[in-house]
């Protein structure tokens, strides 16, 4: 059914009253084929005409456009844009790739946002460079990521694994069984990422692990070396998926939730490793709360098969997004009965 139009077949603009606020980004992709012109006139990374820098001033028109897109598109909401971020690159063939990445903390989602500020970047392009040729093409406009609504797209699929297949011996019972809101605490996270997640799988020692208990209903991927940390687990994810996005969770952090899983995918770069919370001590990303491209499997890999377990080892050896937390006991671990009695709700 469209949204726009309403029972009695009269256009509308969608209702957004009941939406929850969420932390929400889009990022939109357009391309413009240049003539061989500009050439003389390719500055680093930019064009300079008479006319002033190309790229400068498209990237300006670009956050213009997004920010009054709801003056332009029917029934567009006027959103709070609270980040407008461009990257313009221009190769040796002067093809020229533009990426607008928009945030906003609303009730509805900025891909139309970012879609009008890619298109009027090109547009401007295409207006400042005519007088050198009209040989210009705008080739295919699309939208690349969109995080924080009911639906999240990047460019791959996105799935989510919570590492529940350590044995636990500190805390002497099931980490993933303890409850810290009102549910087995793997269940928690499980369904905290399904919110974002084409799917979600509980990583295990063993096919059965769970069973006769309240975990016993999600998916497994069983880890193809048991007992060996939370890189078999991964690997063994990356293994049967190996073209997705994995947003990767241990079971022990009873502090998550849904703004710090938004804001690793509202900030998340699909040029790096992986995107993550920066130890707020230690200066390390927080490799048990982040989210790995699909570039990673290959390198986890072959740390693995050199006996080296630790992924903050080999996160620190990658490039890494690393954001900040605003309260960094956020990722506390729960790992004794003496720290779980100190966890505050």
């Amino acid at each position: 059914m469209f949204t726009h139009i309403d029972q009695n077949n009269q256009p509308t603009m969608v209702d957004v009253t009941d939406k929850r606020v969420t932390l929400r980004m889009a990022m939109a992709k357009t391309q413009v084929q240049l003539p061989r012109e500009v050439g003389p006139y390719l500055i680093g990374q930019d064009v300079v005409l008479s006319k002033g820098p190309v790229f400068q001033t498209a990237i300006i028109a670009g956050t213009m456009a997004a920010k009054k897109t709801f003056e332009t598109i029917p029934f567009c909401h006027q959103i709070p844009i609270e980040s407008c971020k461009f990257r313009i690159t221009i190769d040796e063939h002067f093809l020229v790739t533009i990426e607008c990445r928009v945030k906003t903390s609303f009730k509805t989602g900025v891909e139309m946002e970012a879609l009008t500020g890619a298109t009027t970047a090109a547009l401007t392009i295409y207006d400042m460079c005519k007088a050198l040729s009209h040989n210009i093409t705008i080739k295919e406009t699309r939208l690349m990521a969109k995080t924080g609504g009911k639906n999240t797209l990047l460019d791959r699929p996105l799935y989510g694994l919570v590492l529940t297949g350590g044995k636990s011996q500190r805390m002497g019972e099931p980490k993933a069984l303890i409850s810290y809101h009102g549910k087995a605490h793997g269940a928690y996270l499980a369904d905290l990422l399904g919110q974002y997640c084409e799917d979600v799988f509980l990583s295990t020692a063993e096919l059965d692990q769970w069973k006769g208990t309240e975990l016993e209903h999600y998916k497994n991927i069983v880890d193809l070396k048991p007992h060996q940390g939370p890189m078999a687990g991964m690997v063994s994810a990356f293994n049967q998926f190996p073209d997705a996005y994995w947003f990767v969770v241990a079971c022990d952090l009873p502090y998550l939730k849904h703004h710090h899983i938004e804001k690793i995918l509202c900030d998340y770069r699909p040029e790096t490793f992986a995107t993550a919370y920066e130890n707020h001590e230690g200066k390390f990303p927080e490799a048990l709360c982040a989210l790995y491209s699909p570039q990673a499997r290959d390198t986890l890999l072959k740390f693995l098969e050199n006996d080296i377990r630790c992924p903050v080892k080999v996160l620190k050896q990658q490039k890494v997004n690393l954001l900040q937390l605003e309260n960094p006991s956020t990722l506390a671990n729960i790992n004794t009965p003496e720290e779980r009695k100190h966890v505050h709700h």
